[in-house]
C-alpha cells in the first residue's frame, strides 16, 4: 500500500491521512468495504423473525385446536355410538328366540283361508291424510335424494344397525347381488325383503321394517338390491326385468339362507316392484323341486299386469293428477340415468329404458317381457302362500291390479288379495301402522318354521290384541 496525502487542505485543518489500495492509485475502482449493521439493529431483526415466527405458530394453533377438537368430538360421539350399537346387539341377542303364538296350527292343518281371516278381523283405522301426503312422507325425502346423488340408481343411504352386514350373494344365472343380513344366533324363520321401482334396500321404508322384523318379531333378514338399482346396479350388468328374473334371483338368495342350520323357513315381502318380484318367487318356487321359499309371501301395492304398468308409468299425467309430481321424479331418473350409461339422448320414459337396455340384454320382446313377469297370468300357478295388499287411492298402480289377481287366482286357494279404501301407494303403514305391522307379522308367523327351542305365548283367538302392543313402530 502506498501513502497518499488528501488534497490540499487550509492550514488551520488537520491533516487526515487515507488508506488507498493500491489497485485504486493505478485507476480500479474503489470497491468500498460494506459496513456492519449496528448490533440494535441486528437485534431488531431477529426479534422481528422470532415474533414472525411466534405469530404463525399461533395462527397455526388456533386453527389447528378446534379442528383437532372437533375430530375428538366426532370419535367421541363414534366411540359411545359403537359402544351402544354393540350393547344393542348384545341385549338383542339375549331376546327370546322366536315364538310362533299358541294356538297356530302346523303343517298340513295351515292354510291361506284360516290366515287370512284372522288378518281380514284386523281394525283398519287410517290416519287422516291425502295420498300424496301419504307417499311422500315417507318416500319422497329419500327419492329426491336418489335423484341428487350422482349415480340415480344408487339411491339415498341410510344407516343400518349394526347388527346389519352387508352380503354378496349370487342369483339366477351368476348374476351377483348385492344384499344386507342380519342373523341371529339361533335358529328360526328368515324373511327377504325387496324394495320398489325408484328405491333401494337404503330406504328408510325398507330399513325400518327390517329393524322390526329382526328385533321385535325375531326373524333373519335379508334386504336386496334388485337388477339395475342399488349396488347390485354395480355387481351385475344385468338390467331389470319387471320382477321375472328378479323373482328367480330371491329363490336363490332363498337357498342359499337354507344352506344354513339357523334358517327353518323363508318368507319374501316386497313393494310394488318389489311386490312384482317376490310374486314371480312364488311362482318359481313352486314349480321348484325343492320349495325355497316356503315361510309365505306378501306383496304390496304389486303390479300384475306390466305391459299397463309401464304405460302408465311413461305416460305423463295432467297436473292435477297425483301421480304428476312422481312422473316429474320418473323423468328425473330417466334422464339421469341416460346422462350417466351414455344411451341416446332420444330415451325419455322408462318404456324407452326398456327398449333400448333390457330387451336386447334378455333377447327377448317387449310383449314376451311384460306378460312373463305380470301376475295374473301365472296366478294360476302359485302354490306359495301369498296375500297381496292393495289401496283403492294407490295413484301409481292402480286398484285393477289387485282386482286382476284376485279374478285370475279365484281358482287358487293359495293366493288372498285385500284391499282397503286409503293406503295410497306402498303407504299402508304411513296410514295405519298398527294394522300392516300386526298384519305382516301374523302372516310370516303363521307361515314361518320354529327352531328347535320354541317357547310359547299365551293364545291369541282375536289375532290383533296380542300383536298390538309388540308392533309398535321403532322410534
Amino acid at each position: 500500500m502506498a501513502d497518499l496525502l488528501d488534497h490540499e487542505a487550509p492550514d488551520d485543518a488537520p491533516v487526515r491521512l487515507t488508506l488507498v489500495p493500491d489497485h485504486a492509485a493505478a485507476g480500479e475502482p474503489v470497491r468500498r468495504r460494506r459496513r456492519s449493521a449496528p448490533s440494535s439493529v441486528r437485534a431488531a431483526r431477529i426479534n422481528a423473525a422470532r415474533t414472525a415466527t411466534r405469530a404463525r405458530r399461533t395462527w397455526l394453533a388456533a386453527l389447528f385446536f378446534p379442528v383437532f377438537a372437533l375430530f375428538l368430538a366426532i370419535d367421541g360421539i363414534r366411540s359411545i355410538a359403537a359402544r351402544l350399537s354393540a350393547d344393542r346387539a348384545s341385549e338383542l341377542e339375549r331376546r327370546p328366540i322366536f315364538e310362533r303364538p299358541a294356538g297356530m296350527p302346523t303343517g298340513d292343518r295351515r292354510s291361506v283361508a284360516d290366515i287370512a281371516a284372522t288378518v281380514e278381523a284386523f281394525p283398519y283405522e287410517p290416519r287422516r291424510m291425502s295420498t300424496n301426503t301419504a307417499f311422500f312422507r315417507d318416500n319422497g325425502s329419500d327419492a329426491i335424494g336418489a335423484l341428487l346423488s350422482p349415480f340415480p340408481h344408487a339411491g339415498a343411504m341410510h344407516r343400518y344397525p349394526a347388527t346389519f352386514r352387508q352380503r354378496l350373494f349370487t342369483g339366477a344365472d351368476g348374476e351377483q347381488v348385492a344384499g344386507m343380513v342380519a342373523m341371529h344366533d339361533h335358529p328360526g324363520p328368515a324373511i327377504i325383503i325387496c324394495h320398489g321401482l325408484l328405491m333401494t334396500k337404503n330406504f328408510d321404508l325398507i330399513i325400518q321394517v327390517a329393524r322390526r322384523a329382526f328385533e321385535q318379531w325375531g326373524f333373519h333378514v335379508v334386504t336386496l338390491d334388485l337388477r339395475g338399482w342399488g349396488q347390485t346396479a354395480w355387481t351385475s350388468e344385468a338390467p331389470s326385468s319387471a320382477g321375472f328374473h328378479e323373482g328367480r334371483d330371491v329363490v336363490e338368495v332363498a337357498r342359499a339362507l337354507r344352506e344354513s342350520h339357523l334358517v327353518t323357513s323363508v318368507g319374501a315381502l316386497g313393494y310394488s316392484l318389489g311386490g312384482s318380484t317376490v310374486l314371480n318367487a312364488a311362482r318359481h318356487s313352486s314349480v321348484a323341486d325343492d320349495h325355497p321359499l316356503d315361510g309365505g309371501v306378501i306383496a304390496v301395492s304389486a303390479p300384475t299386469d306390466l305391459g299397463v304398468a309401464l304405460d302408465e308409468i311413461s305416460t305423463k299425467p295432467r297436473w292435477r293428477d297425483p301421480l304428476f309430481g312422481l312422473w316429474q321424479l320418473f323423468q328425473a331418473t330417466v334422464r339421469g340415468t341416460v346422462r350417466v350409461q351414455g344411451l341416446r339422448p332420444e330415451i325419455r320414459t322408462f318404456r324407452d329404458l326398456v327398449h333400448e337396455v333390457s330387451l336386447p340384454f334378455y333377447g327377448i320382446t317387449y310383449e314376451q317381457y311384460a306378460r312373463q313377469a305380470s301376475a295374473r297370468d301365472f296366478a294360476r300357478e302359485i302354490e306359495t302362500p301369498v296375500l297381496a295388499l292393495h289401496a283403492r287411492d294407490d295413484f301409481l298402480i292402480p286398484v285393477q291390479h289387485a282386482y286382476d289377481l284376485r279374478d285370475a287366482a279365484a281358482e287358487n286357494p293359495n293366493v288372498h288379495v285385500i284391499v282397503h279404501d286409503e293406503g295410497a301407494h306402498v303407504s299402508l303403514e304411513a296410514v295405519e301402522p298398527r294394522w300392516f305391522n300386526s298384519t305382516v307379522r301374523r302372516w310370516f308367523e303363521y307361515w314361518a318354521t320354529p327352531g328347535d327351542y320354541v317357547a310359547t305365548v299365551p293364545d291369541i283367538n282375536d289375532g290383533f290384541a296380542a300383536a298390538e302392543a309388540n308392533d309398535a313402530p321403532i322410534d
